[in-house]
Order: C-alpha cells, then sequence, then structure tokens
C-alpha cells in the first residue's frame, strides 16, 4: 500500500513538473515571438498552484513546515501558510481512501488555500507575483494592474520594507526621493518612467539648484524602484528606461583639513564644558579611522578590546551579510583619554557613550544620532571661528582628515579602504583623489626641486 501512496505521488509530482516546464516553454516563447517582432506580450495567468514540506529541519514534535507553492513564468516562490506535519502524514494526506480524521481536515484547509491561490490567479490579468501577494495576504483594497503600476505604490512598499528592517535613513531619503517626484509630476506610474522622463526630471532638478550629487542619489534610487518592478514582472525589461540615460555623476567636495588647521584642533581645549566634549568626539571620530559618528553612539563597552576598537558600520550591517568583516582600530594615549573623560556612568545604560539608551525604537535612535551629530557640528563651527580655520570642520571633515592624512603619509589606498569599512576601492579613491591648496602647491613646487 505504501509503494502505492509513493507512485501515486511521484507520479503527481511528476505531471505538475511536467505542467510547469510546459508554461515556461510558453511563457518564454511569447517573451522570444515579443522581441522579434517588436511587440510587447504578455503570457497570462501562467502560474502554476502546490504544496510541498521543507524537509531540512523539522521541530519538537517532528513536524515540517508545509509551504504554499507558486509556479510563474521562469520562477517560483514558497509561502507559509502555518500548517506543518510528519512525512509519513506527508505521504498519506494526498490519499484516495485518507482515513485519519486529522489528516481529512488538513487536506480540506489545503484544498482551500489552493482553491483561494487558484482563484486569485485566475483573476488576475496580467498575472504578477506582487499582485497576487497583496491578494492573498489582503494588504490594500486596491487590486487590479492600474493601482499595482503606480510608482508611488512601487514606493511606498520599498520605504515599508526599510522600516520593518530597522533602516530608518534610508527609508526617509527614498520619501525625499518620491516627494521630490510628486512634486515634478503626480500621479506617475512605471510606465511613465522613461529616457525622456528622466531627462526632464533632471532638468528640473538643475533649474530647482539641485547638486549634481543629489541628483544622482533621487535618479539611483528611482532606478532601484524601476529595476524591483521589472523583478516582479510588472514591467517588462525592454522598457528599462535607465538604457538610454546617463545618471549624472556628483564629484565630492573634499573636506580634508589642511594639516595647520587640523594642528589648531589637536591642540585645542576649553574650559566651557560643551566645546571640550564637541572636540572630544570630532578628535576621537580622526583617530579611530574616521569613525562615523552614527557608529561612534553605537559603540558598547564590548567593542573594547585590550588596545583595540572592534565595530561594524551601522550603514552596512544589512547590506553586507554574506562579507561582513569588523572594523579593527588600534587605540592611542589620547583616545583612552576621551574615552576615560566622556564614556557613560550610568551602569543601566548599555552604551559606551551617553547619546543611546536600551530600549529605543529605530526611528528615535535615527533621530538621536542626528540631533548628536547636529550637536556636535554646532560647537564645532564656534570652534572653527574662535580658531579662525577657513574650511568647515563639521563631522564629515574627520573622516576626510583621517583618510587623506594616512595618504600623505604614504599608506596604501587597500589599507585605508578596510580602515574605512569600504567595499571597494574604487569608493576610497573618492576620498582621496582631490588633495588640499597647501599640498597642490607643494608638490607643483618639487617639480622645479630636481636635486
Amino acid at each position: 500500500m505504501l509503494l502505492n501512496i509513493l507512485i501515486i505521488n511521484n507520479y503527481f509530482s511528476f505531471v505538475c513538473f511536467c505542467y510547469h516546464l510546459f508554461h515556461i516553454f510558453v511563457y518564454r516563447f511569447g517573451r522570444i515571438f515579443g522581441r522579434i517582432f517588436n511587440t510587447d506580450i504578455m503570457i497570462e495567468n501562467t502560474a502554476t498552484v502546490g504544496f510541498v514540506i521543507e524537509g531540512t529541519k523539522a521541530n519538537k514534535d517532528n513536524k515540517y513546515p508545509v509551504k504554499l507553492n507558486i509556479y510563474y513564468g521562469e520562477g517560483k516562490k514558497k509561502y507559509g501558510i502555518k500548517e506543518a506535519v510528519t512525512k509519513d502524514e506527508w505521504e498519506k494526506v494526498f490519499s484516495s481512501n485518507l482515513r485519519d480524521s486529522e489528516l481529512k481536515k488538513l487536506k480540506a484547509r489545503l484544498k482551500a488555500i489552493e482553491s483561494r491561490a487558484q482563484n486569485i490567479i485566475d483573476n488576475l490579468h496580467p498575472f504578477t507575483i506582487v499582485a497576487f501577494e497583496e491578494a492573498f495576504y489582503q494588504r490594500t483594497p486596491h487590486l487590479g494592474e492600474q493601482h499595482l503600476s503606480k510608482l508611488s505604490y512601487w514606493f511606498d512598499r520599498y520605504i515599508k520594507t526599510l522600516k520593518e528592517n530597522g533602516q530608518i535613513g534610508t527609508a526617509i531619503s527614498y520619501q525625499t526621493t518620491i516627494n521630490s517626484i510628486a512634486e515634478f509630476k503626480k500621479n506617475l506610474t512605471i510606465y511613465d518612467i522613461t529616457p525622456e522622463f528622466l531627462q526632464s526630471y533632471e532638468n528640473h532638478m538643475t533649474k530647482a539648484g539641485k547638486s549634481s550629487s543629489s541628483i544622482g542619489i533621487y535618479m539611483r534610487q528611482l532606478r532601484a524602484i524601476i529595476n524591483q518592478a521589472i523583478d516582479n514582472n510588472m514591467l517588462s525589461a525592454d522598457k528599462y528606461p535607465f538604457k538610454k540615460y546617463q545618471i549624472p555623476a556628483g564629484r565630492n567636495i573634499k573636506k580634508a583639513l589642511p594639516s595647520d588647521d587640523l594642528q589648531k584642533l589637536l591642540d585645542y581645549t576649553s574650559t566651557e564644558a560643551a566645546k571640550q566634549k564637541a572636540i572630544d568626539f570630532w578628535i576621537f571620530s580622526y583617530l579611530c579611522n574616521g569613525i562615523n559618528f552614527t557608529d561612534i553612539a553605537h559603540l558598547k563597552p564590548e567593542n573594547l578590546d585590550g588596545n583595540y576598537i572592534n565595530f561594524y558600520r551601522e550603514k552596512t550591517k544589512r547590506t553586507k551579510k554574506k562579507d561582513l568583516r569588523p572594523i579593527k582600530v588600534g587605540l592611542n594615549p589620547r583616545v583612552m583619554e576621551i574615552i576615560n573623560r566622556q564614556k557613560n556612568t550610568d551602569p543601566e545604560n548599555p552604551y559606551l557613550f551617553p547619546i543611546l539608551e536600551a530600549g529605543l525604537n529605530p526611528v528615535t535612535v535615527k533621530h538621536r544620532c542626528q540631533r548628536f551629530i547636529k550637536w556636535v557640528n554646532k560647537h564645532m563651527e564656534e570652534i572653527r571661528i574662535e580658531k579662525e580655520i577657513g574650511m568647515k570642520i563639521g563631522t564629515y571633515a574627520a573622516r576626510h582628515s583621517f583618510s587623506t592624512v594616512l595618504k600623505r603619509k604614504g599608506a596604501s589606498t587597500s589599507f585605508i579602504k578596510e580602515s574605512l569599512g569600504h567595499s571597494s576601492e574604487l569608493t576610497t579613491e573618492g576620498y582621496l583623489d582631490s588633495f588640499t591648496d597647501d599640498v597642490k602647491l607643494e608638490y607643483a613646487n618639487l617639480l622645479t626641486q630636481l636635486k
């Protein structure tokens, strides 16, 4: 009997597999046919429904989760349905002479889910996995291609994901981009984003006084959203608008300080507690691999390891999961003095410095870090005026000064890259390829000093 069940199940799986292969063939043929004849052909409702158990790890009851399997186009996607079975139960549940009452109930529930999923697929014209998910999880009452084609929908969808992941800064940045686009033209769809629109939007931002760097940020984020729509089969790859449009590449304005100004800051002390605290954190950043001030706020005592600080950049914790490496900073006596002077004295606070505290939500953490940076910049501006320093000496200048001084001292780009926590030397070179005017003059004078 068990042999008969296995044969039936294997036969059922084989038929489903062949059916899916047929759909892939139709899907690909349609796409190829469309390209040959320069027309858009959308193969409707080629999705199929099935179930599978995740057989890698059983729970405490030796049961495995049952997943709803949706095959569509050239891919497939699994969805949890809050059901679990043993492997023995899974072999029995689809048999024709099922007797176990609990398995009968499970079979009925699976049939209901299958019927609901198939009904959604049958009513989607064309089928897209995003539209299926919206309907299956009842995320919004506005189903259909008209709603799903709105550019604002795709931005809102991604912004929601960013917030759920705690990436508040990135979420705010994407919200700024869609706000800017909406000010230019309202109620856009993903199909409205053409090379002509992109050039028109760039011209609009240029006239409004936006820098090339800002325009580049907006355009790269818009490009990421369009790529998501293409990945989810809502937009044909043939309509990709960025093939014929080049995103402006803004040049970084280097913020590294000249040596004499940097020495003024290293020698600076103040009887005013606020100024001393600001200069302490600025110098701490400079001496600790140009550590970002958000990363300073997140440091904990356990990041200290003898004569070193080991930490992960908050910016890359989620984006570089496969190649996440700690930044290791050697501590000199000046850094230890600053730590001892500014460290947290509250035993209930888990952070090294009294900037954050336990239990804050991601939005509050983001706002605290922004206020911390603004506070430091305010007092560094007072110090700049007091010491008659020409350049701005905000928090970012500490990071650029660290990298530039190392370069002047002969450190390799690869070492500076590792110290800054960059994933690419191209990013590091963006910090280094323009030196301050005094260095340029020094090098110009060397051209006549041949002996």
